[in-house]
């Protein structure tokens, strides 16, 4: 398990964190906690989110759900309200449905884009707008390596990530000349929930007798210490993957022509070792509740 690095000290700070009931963001509002932020918690799962207060003991716990524009607003009013003044906004909340695309429902299509995109596109509005005026702040959001690598059967979810890896990257620029800082962090495949169901431990060969695994799962304490190292750091990092070595073997992907990468793809049978290898069974349950309409 990764430890937090230490910079500049969170002890005091206002972080609030979405998604927070459960896996990564639950992860990330501990390491907070324990490096002395005051934390604020937000999850549409209301008995979940009731569990993970108890758990982390002192924290501010409001329900939230993130496609809702304006009571992401009143969720960070309320936050400034008993905790003082916004330092950071980690926009962790996310879902992953998989299937072949043409089986996925316009319905399951909707959810996805309204929670992985509109979501995070809605609550760095609400965190931009508090920070900028004061000249500081931090806004973490969290995408994921699959924004940049083509996987069957994660067709759409991998479009709602591309979407915040790039959001990204762009605001980081814009928002460097008010002295707010705009990371984002893109881990590779995490042991949580949103993965249940998936082989985490098929490979595919690659050339020379080597081979690899198609989702390498780390745990959640590393993406939520990569958080944690980039708020104390102080400094924007636009596209930070986890694990770095993960980032180093996309950067060499990325010098191939896509013509290539999809043949190589092809080859390595990689839509047969993801959609052919999920447990549909035990995924159902998840499944079943991350694509409930909102209330």
């Amino acid at each position: 398990m990764s430890k937090p690095l230490t910079g500049q000290s969170l002890s005091g700070q206002v972080v609030a964190v979405t998604g927070a009931a459960r896996g990564i963001g639950l992860a990330i509002a501990k390491q907070l906690i324990d490096a002395g932020a005051r934390v604020a918690i937000a999850d549409r799962d209301e008995l979940a989110l009731k569990s993970a207060a108890d758990t982390l003991g002192e924290v501010l716990a409001v329900r939230l759900d993130v496609t809702d524009g304006t009571a992401f607003g009143a969720f960070l009013d309320r936050v400034e309200n008993e905790l003082g003044p916004l330092d950071a906004l980690v926009n962790n909340a996310g879902i992953m449905p998989t299937g072949p695309f043409l089986e996925e429902t316009d319905a399951v299509t909707e959810r996805i884009i309204a929670v992985n995109t509109t979501g995070m596109l809605l609550g760095s509005k609400r965190a931009l707008e508090r920070m900028v005026p004061r000249g500081r702040g931090h806004l973490v959001n969290i995408s994921s390596t699959m924004g940049l690598v083509p996987l069957p059967g994660l067709a759409t979810y991998c479009a709602s990530k591309a979407a915040i890896a790039h959001l990204g990257e762009t605001l980081a620029a814009e928002m460097a000349p008010y002295g707010v800082a705009v990371s984002t962090i893109l881990p590779g495949g995490v042991n949580t929930e949103l993965a249940s169901g998936l082989d985490t431990t098929a490979t595919i060969p690659l050339p020379g007798g080597r081979s690899m695994t198609v989702i390498e799962a780390i745990e959640p304490e590393d993406v939520a210490a990569a958080v944690v190292a980039t708020l104390a750091g102080g400094r924007a990092e636009p596209r930070l993957v986890v694990p770095r070595k993960l980032g180093r073997m996309l950067r060499v992907q990325d010098l191939m022509p896509a013509k290539l990468r999809r043949r190589i793809s092809t080859r390595l049978g990689a839509n047969e070792q993801i959609l052919g290898h999920t447990d549909l069974e035990r995924r159902r349950a998840y499944l079943d509740r991350v694509t409930r309409p909102s209330d």
